[in-house]
């Protein structure tokens, strides 16, 4: 299946992350920088992200709330994960993120590859080959820099 590059404004959506790993961070800081609401609670601080509303605490199915409009299930437990993504489904909520199994994903966060002037996202076709997909972003990434900086 091919997934469609689309591109929504996050400005002030609200997503709860659960898990705090290195995944979890990439997709925290991209999501911060378009502007996303965030709230994570995690069973410990794997690694750094700052301004964001972190919860120290076991992940019970209430932290879950139709107020969220983005869950991402990002601990190390694919079974939690899976159930993340359950009670995402039945609590309605627009867009739902593992980082366990892509089926249970109704998108993929791209590369994101960002100038002054332009955003570009970029994954491989069926999402899951990253070795590619970063390949490809490295090289846009190096022409835009290149660019901008002929002007």
């Amino acid at each position: 299946m091919a997934y469609f590059p689309i591109f929504i404004n996050v400005e002030n959506v609200k997503v709860l992350v659960i898990g705090l790993g290195c995944i979890a961070a990439r997709r925290i800081n991209v999501l911060k920088n378009f502007g996303a609401e965030i709230t994570v609670i995690t069973k410990e601080v794997k690694t750094n992200v700052e301004n964001i509303d972190i919860k120290i605490k076991e992940f019970e199915e209430d932290d879950i709330k139709e107020i969220y409009d983005i869950v991402i299930a990002a601990t190390d437990n694919n079974a939690v994960n899976k159930n993340i993504i359950k009670l995402a489904k039945e609590k309605n909520i627009k867009y739902y993120n593992s980082i366990s199994d892509k089926n249970d994903n109704n998108f993929f966060f791209p590369a994101v590859i960002e100038n002054d002037e332009i955003v570009c996202g970029l994954t491989s076709k069926n999402g899951l080959n990253h070795k590619i997909a970063k390949q490809y972003a490295d090289i846009l990434r190096n022409t835009l820099c290149v660019e901008k900086k002929a002007e």
